[in-house]
């Protein structure tokens, strides 16, 4: 340092020997404090996107254990990679379909560990569930798993922590609480609802964070450094001045510093846009490729510019093949134009569309998605639709087998008890509103029992379904046929005509039953009896009409079956007719 800088000239022509020194003492320490300082908050970001992203992973995993626990579990096809659990005890834990199709119960903790272990296999993270009282062994805890539950106990929300190592790794644990559908498996076990009854390990690779820490750490601390540099060069300009521009060279030095703190705050900040845009070019750009959902992207014109690898599984089409076509190529033809116009009127008014949409796939094979459009424009960049495709038809296919397995009688597929009320209900709303009449029949077969003695069930039930096949010929398209139960069904006549129609009807369905029926087990004869009040002359809701019927079938039965009667003024006497032999 020259000699001029070795004291430091004050206004009143005094020096200060020591003030250079203890200057350079504070620029360097401060220095230093802010680079530990960053140091100490890039370690805590870290630790905190370690958290989010293992709180995030639980909730999935919460989330799936919930729905399955609030389905009472869910059935899959028996194959070597879901083979019965022998650990769940149910009485319903294995099934066969109609088919012949073997399918077993997956429950809540089951389908939540499958899911850990795909996601173990895809991206090297580690889901555990676990409990200090597990049913099942390898659900057992390790060490620090068991402590993470002794403090769950204690009151502990959730804990993460950076475990180091050749394959350093974030653990991240939170309890698992008791919901009400949870009890029906371990009520048992003595668990009450809000309890902990474990909780979900998630070990994480930290490979990638703890690189991304030590490059923004070696960059802080080139920054630093350059600052320190700088303030360090500017001082012993200021110092190496003398007496006469003591006051020219303060000025200058505020001067100095204002730029400086002006111009490492605009490179902080542009460095941290910088890495701010690698990163997410980075993540998004995984997530392209690894998205489980068919991701595409078109410009304005709606005409693909890219897509990512699950869009070839989920429509068959290579990426090659639909590069520069327009996205209308997946069009299946179930949707009317005026679907496509609300559909892009929505992009434009609100910038995104979510809904339901039939595709084609390449082989020409129907397929039904959740479909979201978002609309990405800006940075003078021309406007891009990023369309995600979420493939929902076994999810469609299995709620409308559900909804008419729940609806429809499982010997004759004919509607059951429950479907036929509510058809009914309906019948009588839209006749209430349009001035219409119909007909309600009940039709029990007569001489049922002896064929299921004299034949077998088997005969029996192959008469029933054959008895539905020649009740439903009689009908019409409009009308409503449905087996109530045993031999019992049951019929609405739709915009009844005159009541000399209704006994045609009637009448052809008493002759149609009392023809013998051709069974494997040998010929079968039986009769029917009907019972037919008509809307609104003999009931306006569906309890005054039921009984009305059902008043009318007895009386047949009591003056010997085989016959049909309409209810008339109590009884059903009036308007009966015989179809053959009793």
């Amino acid at each position: 340092m020259s000699a001029p800088s070795e004291f430091l000239w004050l206004p009143d022509g005094s020096s200060r020997r020591w003030l250079p020194a203890a200057l350079f003492a504070a620029v360097s320490l401060a220095v230093v404090g802010s680079l530990a300082f960053d140091w100490q908050k890039t370690g805590t970001n870290m630790q905190a996107v370690a958290r989010e992203r293992g709180a995030a992973l639980f909730r999935l995993m919460e989330l799936t254990r919930d729905w399955n626990a609030r389905q009472h579990g869910v059935y899959v096809p028996v194959t070597p990679s879901s083979p019965p659990n022998p650990y769940l005890e149910h009485p319903r834990r294995d099934l066969v379909t109609r088919d012949g199709m073997a399918l077993t119960m997956v429950s809540p903790a089951s389908m939540a560990r499958q899911i850990g272990e795909l996601a173990e296999h895809s991206d090297g993270i580690g889901i555990h569930i676990t409990s200090l009282n597990p049913i099942r062994p390898a659900n057992s805890p390790d060490a620090w798993e068991a402590a993470a539950l002794h403090r769950f106990d204690a009151g502990l929300d959730e804990l993460v922590e950076l475990i180091p190592g050749e394959r350093p790794v974030h653990r991240y644990m939170a309890p698992l609480r008791v919901g009400q559908a949870c009890l029906a498996c371990h009520e048992k076990q003595g668990y009450k609802e809000g309890q902990i009854r474990g909780g979900i390990s998630i070990s994480m690779p930290a490979a990638d964070l703890l690189k991304i820490r030590d490059d923004e750490r070696l960059h802080t601390s080139a920054v630093h450094a350059l600052v320190l540099l700088v303030v360090l060069g500017l001082l012993h300009l200021l110092l190496a001045g003398n007496r006469r521009h003591v006051m020219a060279l303060r000025s200058l030095n505020i001067e100095q510093e204002q730029v400086i703190a002006e111009r490492t705050r605009a490179l902080s900040e542009a460095n941290d846009k910088l890495l701010r845009q690698v990163a997410d070019c980075e993540m998004a750009a995984t997530v392209f490729e690894n998205a489980a959902e068919a991701i595409l992207v078109t410009d304005e014109d709606g005409r693909i510019i890219q897509v990512n690898p699950a869009f070839t599984r989920v429509t068959g089409f290579a990426s090659s093949s639909v590069l520069g076509k327009p996205a209308s190529l997946l069009k299946s033809g179930r949707h009317t134009r005026e679907f496509f116009v609300e559909m892009w009127h929505g992009l434009r008014r609100d910038g995104r569309w979510q809904g339901e949409v039939w595709n084609r796939r390449e082989n020409g094979e129907l397929y039904i998605v959740w479909l979201f459009i978002t609309r990405i424009s800006g940075g003078g960049q021309p406007a891009r639709f990023v369309a995600t495709m979420t493939d929902i038809t076994q999810r469609k296919d299995l709620e409308e087998q559900l909804r008419h397995q729940a609806h429809h009688d499982p010997l004759t597929d004919l509607p059951n008890r429950a479907l036929f009320a509510d058809r009914l209900r309906v019948a009588i709303t839209q006749a209430q509103r349009h001035g219409r009449s119909f007909a309600l029949c009940f039709i029990d077969l007569d001489r049922f029992k002896p064929v299921n003695d004299e034949l077998g069930h088997a005969a029996g039930d192959d008469l029933l379904v054959e008895a539905g096949k020649r009740l439903r010929l009689r009908l019409r398209a409009a009308d409503t046929l449905a087996r109530l139960g045993g031999d019992e069904f049951a019929a609405i006549l739709a915009e009844a005509g005159t009541r000399a129609e209704i006994e045609e009807i009637a009448a052809r369905i008493v002759a149609d039953l009392a023809r013998p029926f051709e069974l494997q087990a040998g010929t079968a004869r039986i009769s029917c009896s009907i019972g037919v009040a008509l809307f609104p002359e003999h009931g306006r809701d569906v309890e005054r009409l039921q009984r009305s019927a059902d008043a009318a079938l007895y009386e047949v039965k009591d003056a010997g079956r085989n016959a049909y009667r309409i209810f008339a003024n109590g009884t059903a006497v009036d308007e009966s007719r015989t179809g053959g032999e009793s």
